[in-house]
């Protein structure tokens, strides 16, 4: 089991806040942009049937909003899960291998669950 030692909880909980802040706003943001665009585009169809290479263009650009916004509610549902080990007394733990994860890693990525070994051990997610 991982021997104690002392980490600033407190600066990664804000840490954590505000990329989980920034993260909401820019879900947001892509929902906006989003829906702008699908009401945009019923009005173009009722103007022009044949959408042609606008329709085409317009359903990557949901395609790429929606990949983008899936990876953003990844992003907060991790840091949510950090916030929740902050709380629980179990941040910096790696759950895998139950050792400590290392200060650098979490100043590099504060959501981190894992250590590094354990994480490149996994391979790509």
């Amino acid at each position: 089991m991982a021997r104690k030692r002392k980490l600033d909880l407190k600066n990664y909980q804000q840490v954590l806040l505000a990329k989980r802040e920034q993260i909401k706003q820019n879900i947001q943001r892509l929902e906006g942009e989003s829906s702008g665009r699908d009401r945009l585009s019923r009005q173009t169809a009722k103007q022009d049937f044949e959408g042609g290479g606008d329709a085409a263009l317009e359903s990557m650009e949901r395609s790429q909003s929606a990949a983008m916004i899936g990876n953003l509610r990844d992003m907060l549902a991790s840091i949510d899960e950090a916030l929740q080990k902050i709380e629980d007394g179990t941040y910096g733990i790696c759950e895998w291998c139950g050792k400590n994860i290392p200060k650098k890693r979490l100043d590099a990525l504060p959501e981190a669950t894992m250590c590094t070994e354990c994480r490149n051990h996994m391979g790509p997610m």
